[in-house]
C-alpha cells in the first residue's frame, strides 16, 4: 500500500492565504451605488448630460441602455380603470386620502415602487405616496370638492383617493433623446462610478412645475 506524507510545515502556509482571500476587502467587488438626481438640463455634448442639481452639476452618461421618458398632462377624465400610477396624498378623516399630484406610469413601468408609505422626501408631513392599479374610478363631491374618487389597489392592500381637477396630472411615455433640452427639469436613475459620473439608466423629463 502506497503512504501518503503529509508536511506539516506547509499546512500553516496554506491556511494563511487562504485567510487572506477570504477575508479581502469586500469593496473590491462592490457594485457601483444606484443613485437618483434631480435637477435641470445645463446641456447636452454627445454622450454627456450635465444636469444641475441643488448639490452642483452631475455629469450623467448616456448609453445605448438609457431609457427615456417625458411627461405629458392628462385631462382628470382620462384617469380609468386598468392604469398603473403614483400618488402623493393626505389622509382625510373619512379614512380616504386626498391626491396633491398623481402621474400615470408608462405601460413598461407596471410595478414600480408597489405599495403604499409615507412620502420618503419628506416622511415627517403625514403625505403618503402610493403606487397601485386603477381598479375603479367615479366622480363624486366631497365636501365642495368634485372630484374622481379612485380605488387603488396593490399587493398588500387597498386605498380610496380623491383626485381634485387643480393638481398636477401627468402621464409618463416613453421618448428619446430630443426631449433633453437645455433647462428642462428631469429625474434620473443610474450607477455612480468613482469619478462621480452616473450612466444613466432612465430619465424623465418633468413637466413645468412638478
Amino acid at each position: 500500500m502506497k503512504r501518503t506524507t503529509v508536511h506539516h510545515g506547509k499546512i500553516p502556509l496554506l491556511v494563511a492565504l487562504m485567510g487572506v482571500f477570504l477575508t479581502s476587502p469586500a469593496s473590491s467587488f462592490a457594485q457601483p451605488a444606484i443613485i437618483a438626481v434631480r435637477g435641470k438640463i445645463a446641456s447636452l455634448t454627445g454622450q454627456e448630460l450635465i444636469v444641475s442639481s441643488a448639490n452642483g452639476d452631475v455629469k450623467t452618461i448616456l448609453t445605448d441602455k438609457t431609457v427615456i421618458r417625458a411627461e405629458t398632462p392628462i385631462q382628470l377624465s382620462e384617469i380609468s380603470s386598468g392604469m398603473y400610477l403614483g400618488t402623493t396624498a393626505t389622509k382625510q378623516a373619512d379614512g380616504t386620502f386626498l391626491a396633491s399630484e398623481v402621474h400615470v406610469f408608462s405601460e413598461d413601468q407596471r410595478g414600480t415602487g408597489e405599495g403604499h408609505r409615507p412620502l420618503g422626501s419628506a416622511p415627517q408631513s403625514g403625505a403618503t405616496m402610493t403606487n397601485a392599479n386603477v381598479e375603479h374610478v367615479e366622480d363624486v363631491e366631497i365636501k365642495d370638492i368634485k372630484g374622481r374618487l379612485i380605488s387603488l389597489k396593490y399587493k398588500d392592500g387597498a386605498v380610496k383617493v380623491l383626485v381634485p381637477p387643480n393638481i398636477p396630472l401627468v402621464k409618463r411615455v416613453r421618448s428619446d433623446r430630443s426631449a433633453l433640452k437645455n433647462g428642462v427639469e428631469v429625474s434620473l436613475q443610474g450607477a455612480q462610478s468613482p469619478d462621480g459620473a452616473v450612466a444613466a439608466t432612465q430619465i424623465t423629463v418633468r413637466t413645468e412645475g412638478r
